[in-house]
């Protein structure tokens, strides 16, 4: 069995960009990656290994399973979520599935869950419910519970719905099938979305075919050997998937060897093409939000300025007033540039860009 390892493109401020790809288009670097609460083959806990992992994988957008937050003696009881994030330096969005009481007063909750982690920044997240057979049950029973991902993540100027999930283990499918039907509701209302994680089932399994049939599988669609993620000192099946909406250009997908964890990372270089899923003002909105709270504007006043704007530009959007959409946002850029010295210039230039991809969207 061969395992393929990547090999990584030329880097441009971490986005993974082909040396002759058109200025136009983006290649974004997504990954999935179970990392069994940071425990390696060796059974030892090395945090700090699965984190280089990740970094040499190149990996822009990662979906990640299996990760504790204050949890247990298992990872030291570490918020492994922020440890990542910070020595990675991405931004990020943790879906517990299990959310449980802390084992002293005054201590934070445990969790255990699901996370992504972006090179881009992530404008809204939310933990979906999906159907569980819990494993903190005595008797448990199917029911509706959280631990579905789903990230509205903004790429240079587009709009991709990211999806991270962790499928039921049992040899038993029941509980899976109910799941796929679950996921398949909630992503259904997007045709540019991503959706990774741990199905828990191999590519032939009956369970996975509905997905299969609403996703595109990017391994399927760029190789030709079997691709085991499963386990990593031995891998004998793959249950890892990096899945796309069909239309999505998928240039190549990799297993990345590593010993970080039980699991090995899958990763799939995907073309984006501006205007194929344009932001609208309230993403706009949404990402003058991010960056306030990251700080990038010195103004309140400001950041209420552009937010009045981009309202006008969503009432005229919904009338499909194209003259005044535009108007409005050639409004948008003249005060941003009034407004320069009082923003970051990463948050300046992404604005700026985004407002003139939203203007010839309805140009």
């Amino acid at each position: 069995m061969v395992i393929l390892f990547a090999v990584l493109p030329v880097t441009v401020a971490g986005k993974a960009q082909e040396d002759n790809q058109p200025a136009n288009e983006l290649t974004v670097r997504l990954a999935t990656y179970n990392m069994h609460t940071g425990i390696g083959t060796d059974g030892s806990y090395n945090l700090d290994r699965l984190a280089e992992t990740i970094r040499e994988s190149g990996s822009d957008i990662i979906g990640l399973q299996e990760v504790d937050v204050n949890w247990s003696s298992r990872s030291q009881f570490e918020n492994q979520v922020e440890i990542l994030t910070d020595t990675l330096n991405m931004d990020y969005f943790f879906a517990p599935i299990y959310n449980l009481d802390p084992p002293a007063a005054g201590e934070p909750r445990r969790q255990y869950g699901i996370a992504v982690l972006s090179k881009y920044p992530i404008l809204h997240a939310e933990n979906r419910e999906i159907a569980r057979l819990s494993t903190q049950d005595a008797d448990p029973v199917p029911k509706p519970a959280p631990g579905f991902l789903e990230a509205q993540i903004h790429v240079d100027g587009e709009e991709v719905w990211f999806y991270v999930t962790h499928l039921d283990y049992r040899s038993d499918p029941t509980v899976r099938e109910l799941q796929v039907d679950d996921m398949r509701d909630i992503t259904s209302s997007h045709s540019n979305s991503i959706l990774t994680g741990d199905m828990n089932a191999t590519p032939d399994s009956p369970e996975l075919a509905p997905l299969f049939e609403q996703f595109e599988d990017t391994w399927a669609l760029t190789n030709e050997d079997p691709g085991y993620t499963f386990p990593s000192d031995s891998p004998d099946k793959r249950i890892d998937y990096v899945l796309t909406t069909p239309g999505m250009e998928v240039q190549s997908a990799s297993v990345i060897s590593s010993m970080a964890s039980d699991h090995l990372p899958v990763t799939a270089d995907v073309t984006l093409e501006p205007g194929e899923h344009p932001l609208d003002a309230s993403s706009l909105k949404a990402l003058v939000d991010h960056f306030d709270e990251e700080g990038e504007f010195t103004s309140d006043v400001d950041v209420h300025s552009l937010k009045m704007h981009l309202a006008a530009v969503s009432h005229y959007e919904d009338r499909e007033a194209a003259e005044k959409v535009v108007k409005h946002m050639e409004g948008f850029k003249r005060l941003l540039d009034h407004q320069q010295d009082n923003i970051s210039e990463d948050a300046y230039e992404t604005l700026k860009t985004d407002a003139d991809y939203l203007i010839s969207d309805w140009q």
